[in-house]
């Protein structure tokens, strides 16, 4: 089987981390790299955590730090989401690797060009690192597949009233990523939220005997004690975009023209989803509408499996 190369920039992050765990779980990845971007929390921790979740799971793989902080405006963070470390303060091991002499955009260029066009990049954080990459290598976007988001939102935000946080965080950025006529699929909050996982689901997946069984159990530990007021129920936003690349059937999409917001007061990171392509626009994004929650619920519990086999 031709495994589908991939890059995977992220912001760990506690939904980021199961994004790491469910991409190294599919025999179907051909894993080049993760790269890391500040911010669910700054730098030094998301890339912290990335790395020491790639040593925990033995991944033989690129881990590049990039941005420390949005292209223009002030950096901002969601460590009252995350926790101050970025997972809900649970200490992982020291690393046994080390991080990689690139930074993230150049090591996105070198991939892309040793895959011949076939490189797929999944961004599940603040889109800096990617925007940068389209802007420091004009022909990268005749050597990238496709892009997979999570960001934005086609109703409401998370962050602000439309405002989701990725592209809240770095709006200047996204309307780079938007408009660089690479292909891109765009998973809002519109449609992960309908994913939303039961604490308890998440608990039974941690008590299975497995090698990400602790920090399973340790995030469920944090969302339960830290989000009573937000019902009983937790979205893995991150894993859910990953997951579209590994069965597309969890969601039904979209073509839209879509575009990020930069200057509004009220409305600054709001993605404007026009599916309707007005004013002579053009499609520029498969945007994510519908998803399936029996899907990704699978796709975790056979996750488990994996881990199960190989402890």
């Amino acid at each position: 089987m031709l495994k589908k190369p991939i890059i995977l920039d992220c912001d760990p992050g506690v939904d980021d981390a199961f994004a790491i765990m469910l991409a190294n779980s599919h025999e179907g990845f051909d894993i080049r790299a993760v790269t890391v971007v500040s911010g669910n929390v700054e730098i030094d921790h998301t890339s912290g955590n990335a790395i020491r979740i790639c040593s925990m799971l033995n991944m033989d793989v690129r881990v590049g730090i990039g941005a420390a902080r949005p292209l223009i405006t002030e950096p901002r963070f969601a460590g009252h989401v995350h926790g101050d470390n970025g997972l809900g303060g649970i200490v992982l091991p020291e690393a046994n690797i080390e991080f990689d002499s690139m930074k993230a955009w150049d090591i996105m260029y070198d991939e892309a060009v040793k895959c011949n066009g076939e490189l797929e990049i999944i961004a599940v954080g603040p889109l800096t690192n990617v925007a940068i990459a389209i802007l420091k290598y004009r022909d990268l976007k005749d050597l990238i597949s496709r892009i997979t988001i999570m960001g934005g939102s086609v109703t409401a935000g998370n962050h602000s009233q439309y405002g989701e946080f990725n592209t809240w965080a770095d709006p200047h950025a996204a309307e780079i990523v938007f408009q660089s006529g690479i292909p891109i699929t765009m998973f809002g909050l519109n449609a992960t939220t309908q994913c939303a996982l039961p604490f308890d689901d998440l608990r039974r997946l941690g008590e299975e005997d497995s090698a990400v069984s602790d920090l399973i159990l340790g995030i469920y530990d944090y969302v339960k004690s830290t989000r009573r007021g937000s019902g009983s129920r937790i979205t893995l936003h991150d894993a859910i975009a990953v997951g579209y690349l590994i069965d597309d059937s969890i969601a039904k999409t979209r073509s839209a023209c879509v575009s990020c917001e930069t200057e509004g007061k009220h409305t600054h990171g709001m993605t404007i989803v026009d599916f309707e392509v007005h004013e002579g626009k053009t499609h520029n994004t498969d945007v994510a509408v519908v998803a399936h929650p029996e899907v990704f619920k699978r796709m975790l519990e056979e996750m488990i499996g994996f881990y199960r086999i190989r402890k």
